[in-house]
């Protein structure tokens, strides 16, 4: 019993040290803090601006929620993003993953605590952006949301959900890089795939009845619409059950599917880089 205590607790002063020494190292990058604050305001105003003029022209969406969406989004992706697709990749390809490999702790802790402390940084870079969009779309009328405790409450836990079925998603694209040294052009196709799944580019609100079907069961709308979608209020409660069910089971899927995907796929590591 006292040994799963101190493992607990070694495992989380760990993830703590890590996290930290990311945030650190990402707030060395502060005299990029206004471009990437323009980034955001930009992307922003550009989703903002198209899907508020096509909801304005085919009347079949409100102005509100897909703005207020938009807005939410600047703030909610920062929470769920995952550098493993690029820096994982990158650290198998330069033969770096064997030093990881000798480690006391999972590398997935390491991995873990390097997304914590960018995606800490990331956020409070957004916030800018996010208090500019809420601030117009109130002046202007399209914000629907209250911030409801509640909604608040679940839409956390749907973070936390999407946060870690994007992490498993990630590492398990890192591991073709066993197999495939050729590994940017999969990267951009699998960041594509994610975007467009997830909600990112196209709202849900905005997608025909089949089309919405597919995406409600894959996992990437859980890993940035269905948090927002809380957040906005509109889901009934046999939707949010549905949502939490599906995310959950892909959670577990995930998981599983990544432990023995790594068992066969280490095999196949020589560490060319050292």
């Amino acid at each position: 019993m006292k040994e799963k205590i101190n493992q607990k607790s070694n495992f989380k002063n760990i993830l703590k040290r890590i996290t930290k020494m990311f945030f650190a190292q990402e707030f060395m990058h502060k005299e990029q803090l206004i471009v990437w604050i323009i980034a955001d305001i930009v992307k922003m105003a550009g989703l903002c601006f198209v899907w508020s003029a096509s909801a304005k022209i085919t009347g079949n969406m409100d102005q509100g929620y897909v703005i207020t969406y938009y807005v939410l989004m600047i703030l909610v992706s920062k929470l769920m993003q995952d550098i493993t697709p690029a820096n994982g990749v990158q650290q198998i390809l330069n033969g770096k993953f064997s030093n990881s490999l000798l480690k006391p702790m999972s590398y997935l802790t390491e991995y873990l605590g390097s997304n914590l402390g960018s995606n800490l940084f990331r956020l409070i870079v957004s916030v800018p952006a996010f208090v500019l969009g809420m601030y117009i779309t109130s002046r202007l009328g399209f914000w629907i949301v209250d911030f409801n405790p509640y909604l608040i409450f679940l839409g956390l836990i749907a973070v936390a959900i999407g946060f870690l079925i994007n992490f498993l998603l990630g590492n398990i694209f890192a591991l073709i890089a066993f197999y495939n040294k050729n590994m940017e052009g999969m990267r951009i196709f699998y960041n594509n795939i994610a975007a467009t799944f997830s909600g990112e580019y196209i709202p849900f609100v905005a997608l025909p009845l089949l089309a919405l079907f597919t995406v409600q069961v894959l996992p990437f709308r859980y890993t940035l619409s269905f948090p927002i979608e809380i957040l906005l209020g509109r889901m009934t409660n046999y939707d949010l059950g549905v949502g939490f069910i599906i995310g959950t089971i892909w959670l577990i899927a995930l998981y599983v599917l990544y432990l023995v995907l790594f068992k066969i796929s280490i095999k196949k590591y020589a560490a060319e880089g050292i």
